[in-house]
C-alpha cells in the first residue's frame, strides 16, 4: 500500500488504486495493407524473415499509441506498426504509424468491437516510433520516439517541423500536461525521464523521476495522469534476464506520488496485464486503460475503475 506521512490525529492518505472494471474489447485490428518502407530482413533468431517493399501483408501489429479528440469531437489513434509474420517477436519493419478512427460518438460510445477505421498511415519524421501526440497552438502535434515532430490542423495531414530540443538521450515519449507546462517523459535507460516546458520550445534538464531496483529491468512506454490528488506513472517491463519479456511483454506497473517529478520510492501501486498501456478519460468522466496485442491484435481497452483505500 502506497502511503503519505501522516500524524497520530490524521489518517494516513492512500492513493486510490486503477482496476480493470471488465474485459477488454478489440476496438482496432490493422487491415491487411502494402509494405511502403524499404526491404527489410529479421534477425537469425526471429527467423530471417523477410518484408519486402511492395507487398502486401494480411497481418499487422501495433505497439506504443496514442489518443486525441478532434475538433468534431472524433476520436483517433496513432501509434507503431508494422507488417507481422507469426514467429518474429522483434522490431523490424517499424517506421510507419497507424491511424485509427472511431465512429461518431463519445469515447464510451466507441468501445465497440473493431468499430474504428483504418486511415493511411503516416510516414513523416520519426513519428513512426512511440509517437504522442497533442493539440497546441490551435493544431496538433505528434512527437516520436527521437523527438521528431510532425503538426497538423486536422489530424490527417502532417508537415516534419524538425526536433524537440531537449538534452539527454531516451526514447518512448509521452507528453503529460499539468499546470499549464508540458512534462515530456522519456525512457532513459533503465529509467524514465522528465523534462518540462511552459511553451513546448524551452526546455529544462532531464530529471530521472523513476528508476527500477532490478539492474535488468528496462522501462518501456510511459505514461502519467493525475486523480484524486495523486501522480500515477504508468511503464510497461522489459526484463533483459527474460527472453519472454522482449517485444510485447503485457506486464504494466503504476506508481503513485503527490510530485509529478519524484517516483523514484515510490513502490508498485498495482499492476495491469496489458503492453504500453494509455489511459483515457472519456467524456462522461469515466475512465479506460488501453493495450496494444494484448489480449488482442490491435488496440484493445477495458473501463478502469478506482478503488479507495481506507486510510490507516
Amino acid at each position: 500500500m502506497l502511503q503519505s506521512a501522516g500524524t497520530a490525529d490524521t489518517p494516513v492518505q492512500t492513493a486510490p488504486v486503477p482496476k480493470a472494471a471488465g474485459p477488454f474489447i478489440n476496438i482496432y485490428r490493422p487491415g491487411p495493407d502494402v509494405f511502403s518502407l524499404p526491404t527489410v530482413t529479421t534477425s537469425p533468431k526471429d527467423g530471417s524473415i523477410t518484408y519486402k517493399q511492395g507487398e502486401t501483408y494480411p497481418d499487422w501489429r501495433t505497439n506504443d499509441h496514442t489518443f486525441i479528440k478532434d475538433e468534431n469531437n472524433r476520436w483517433h489513434c496513432f501509434g507503431i506498426t508494422r507488417p507481422w509474420i507469426p514467429g518474429d517477436n522483434g522490431h523490424t519493419g517499424e517506421g510507419l504509424c497507424f491511424h485509427a478512427m472511431a465512429p461518431e460518438g463519445t469515447f464510451s460510445q466507441a468501445t465497440a468491437f473493431q468499430s474504428w477505421r483504418d486511415l493511411p498511415k503516416i510516414h513523416v519524421g520519426d513519428c513512426g516510433w512511440a509517437p504522442t501526440v497533442i493539440r497546441i497552438n490551435g493544431g496538433y502535434s505528434l512527437v516520436g520516439s527521437q523527438l521528431g515532430r510532425a503538426t497538423s490542423t486536422d489530424l490527417l495531414t502532417w508537415q516534419d517541423v524538425g526536433r524537440l530540443k531537449i538534452k539527454g538521450h531516451g526514447r518512448d515519449t509521452s507528453v503529460f500536461i499539468w499546470n499549464n507546462t508540458f512534462h515530456l517523459l522519456r525512457c532513459a535507460g533503465n529509467g524514465i525521464s522528465m523534462a518540462t516546458s511552459p511553451d513546448f520550445k524551452t526546455w529544462s534538464e532531464p530529471v530521472v523521476i523513476y528508476q527500477p531496483k532490478v539492474p535488468t529491468y528496462q522501462t518501456e512506454s510511459p505514461f502519467m495522469i493525475h486523480h484524486e490528488g495523486w501522480f500515477y506513472l504508468f511503464w510497461t517491463l522489459w526484463d533483459k534476464a527474460d527472453p519472454s519479456t522482449s517485444g510485447y511483454c503485457p506486464r504494466t506497473y503504476v506508481h503513485a506520488s503527490k510530485n509529478p517529478l519524484d517516483f523514484r520510492e515510490k513502490p508498485v501501486l498495482t499492476e495491469f496485464t496489458v503492453h504500453a498501456a494509455e489511459v483515457i478519460q472519456a467524456e462522461d468522466g469515466s475512465w479506460f486503460i488501453s493495450s496494444a496485442d494484448h489480449p488482442h491484435r490491435g488496440i484493445s481497452v477495458a473501463p478502469l475503475s478506482w478503488e479507495t483505500q481506507p486510510g490507516k
